[in-house]
């Protein structure tokens, strides 16, 4: 098939609804705890019952980064369906020889964070579809998908913006990039800042303030479970062998862990009850194992009641910047 015939049916799938997900299980604390192991992520707000009821969310509340792993179908994959726009771009495209896949960006927003016993609901949509690109990876398609998730009542209570890339293995660069890394030599990395116990109030911040630096070593471990915390099931973040089929060097940390390590990073540094409301990234080189990953940020901007912030955050490993992004939070009062 030509390539703009390919991209013509592709295109005829945008705008139209998908089935809605529907979570397998209700917000519970064995998933937040296992997020929060995978992620290094101690902010009492997730986990001690005692300090979430004295807090702004007067209980138990989930990760706000979490808010798509409700509804990851896991393990089992899901199953194909007739409106499943998105997952018939995806096989159409695995057809068509580009049967790699790559995260690249994510933005969340959120309207509230999940409290245990809410079933998360998503209604996604494909909104959009790439022409054919040269990318360092190989030659693809980006396709862009948009999620807003519900309870059960039908509340708002976040959405998604996403978009994969799906390239053909072994048209890329990749194999240099693994060269370079090997022959890196190791960096000397700061020891990782203590969280803040006690949350900035209002005025507490300006524009220009740094966030001190923060290192996170990359293993085999930590992409591994944060996947799994994730409920990305995807071989590349797990499976040195079929990772290496289409066309990586190795496994590679998935974009949900990169969004946990960073909401980790911005609520670390604003204190346990600053509210995230919105989280946006974008990935470049690659996390492998053996590798480490420096986290950096500013504060750009403050709201005039001083407690809404915007901080712009970068992680970087030896290859270059693995994520750079930023996150809107409002202080306490």
């Amino acid at each position: 098939m030509a390539a703009e015939d390919l991209v013509r049916e592709l295109r005829a799938f945008i705008g139209k609804p998908g089935a809605l997900e529907v979570a397998r299980d209700a917000v519970n604390q064995p998933m937040i705890r296992h997020w929060c192991d995978a992620m290094e992520d101690a902010n009492p707000a997730y986990t001690d019952a005692a300090f979430a009821a004295r807090s702004v969310h007067r209980q138990i509340v989930a990760p706000p980064a979490m808010l798509n792993a409700w509804t990851m179908p896991g393990l089992a994959g899901r199953p194909a369906g007739p409106s499943d726009p998105a997952g018939e771009v995806y096989r159409a495209l695995d057809a068509a020889g580009f049967s790699s896949v790559v995260a690249t960006d994510s933005t969340h927003e959120y309207a509230r964070y999940l409290r245990l016993g809410d079933l998360v609901h998503g209604a996604g949509e494909v909104v959009e579809v790439s022409d054919e690109k040269q990318t360092a990876l190989g030659v693809g398609h980006f396709v862009t998908t948009q999620t807003v998730y519900t309870t059960q009542s039908g509340e708002v209570i976040g959405r998604m913006r996403f978009r994969i890339l799906k390239f053909k293995p072994g048209t890329g660069r990749v194999a240099a990039a693994a060269a370079a890394q090997s022959e890196a030599t190791a960096r000397e990395l700061p020891a990782r800042p203590a969280r803040r116990v006690e949350t900035l109030r209002a005025g507490e911040a300006k524009p220009g303030d740094a966030l001190a630096p923060c290192p996170l070593p990359i293993t085999a471990t930590r992409i591994v479970a944060g996947a799994i915390a994730s409920r990305d099931y995807q071989d590349v973040h797990h499976d040195r062998d079929l990772a290496k089929l289409r066309g990586s060097p190795d496994i590679f940390m998935n974009i949900l862990t990169t969004s946990g390590i960073v909401a980790r990073y911005a609520s670390d540094w604003a204190g346990p009850l600053a509210q995230l409301r919105r989280l946006s990234i974008r990935l470049g080189a690659p996390n492998y194992p053996g590798d480490a990953m420096l986290l950096t940020g500013s504060v750009t901007s403050v709201s005039a009641n001083g407690r809404e912030l915007e901080l712009a955050l970068r992680g970087d490993n030896r290859l270059g910047p693995h994520v750079t992004g930023s996150v809107a939070l409002t202080l306490a009062e």
